[in-house]
């Protein structure tokens, strides 16, 4: 662990800076991928529950990307900007930054192409760390890193059911962090958390207490 922060923090020394004139030329004709979390956040800030926010500004209603017009700006771009700004996902805040996170936990960041008459200015004035920090971005990447993690157990097991020449499948509403938390709660007479970082924690918890009992299932099987 003590390697990958010192790895972080040397990635994130590097010298940048960005300065955003709102031109939303950044808004237009992207996939915007979204998370359980970021999902939740931008559902309490729109006021509707997190599967309505999915059903009507998700991809196929899966929640994974947010939704384009038929022009291909993204759905909550108005015409003074981004409508859901103080919500925006994860890949909106790194902007004009992209984030990769390597199968070790360490972490590579490279420049986004602009496009061509983007009013936005490039510079060195700061560095990785500080933009990310100016755009409060730290919690959604500690939710980001904490679902992909979640997903790759998933996957392996989900592998490793298959090799076996079995079938296993996920609902997709495991994915549903408010209704999944939300229920577990109410199964045991309890208040759901109001914060959403411990919400957030609980879903990791009870996804993963998901994938023993999967894991548990087959261990019976054998």
């Amino acid at each position: 662990m003590k390697n990958i922060s010192s790895q972080h923090e040397a990635a994130r020394k590097e010298r940048f800076g960005y300065t955003c004139h709102a031109c939303s030329r950044c808004c237009r004709h992207k996939h915007i991928q979204t998370n359980p979390y970021e999902i939740a956040r931008l559902a309490s800030f729109v006021g509707q529950s997190s599967s309505q926010f999915r059903t009507q500004s998700t991809l196929d209603g899966e929640g994974t990307a947010l939704l384009q017009t038929p022009d291909g700006d993204c759905v909550f771009l108005g015409p003074d900007g981004c409508t859901v700004h103080p919500a925006r996902p994860l890949v909106c805040r790194l902007y004009p930054l992209g984030r990769h996170r390597m199968g070790d936990g360490s972490e590579r960041w490279h420049r986004l192409e602009p496009h061509p008459q983007s009013l936005g200015e490039y510079s060195e004035s700061g560095t990785i760390g500080d933009y990310f920090e100016d755009q409060d971005a730290q919690g959604f990447i500690d939710a980001a890193d904490a679902y992909v993690e979640w997903v790759h157990a998933a996957t392996e097991i989900m592998n490793d059911i298959a090799q076996d020449g079995e079938t296993a499948a996920f609902d997709a509403g495991i994915l549903d962090m408010d209704e999944v938390v939300t229920s577990w709660c109410a199964a045991r007479n309890e208040a759901p958390p109001s914060d959403v970082e411990a919400r957030r924690s609980l879903h990791l918890k009870l996804l993963y207490e998901e994938l023993d009992h999967l894991k548990g299932g087959r261990d019976e099987q054998d």
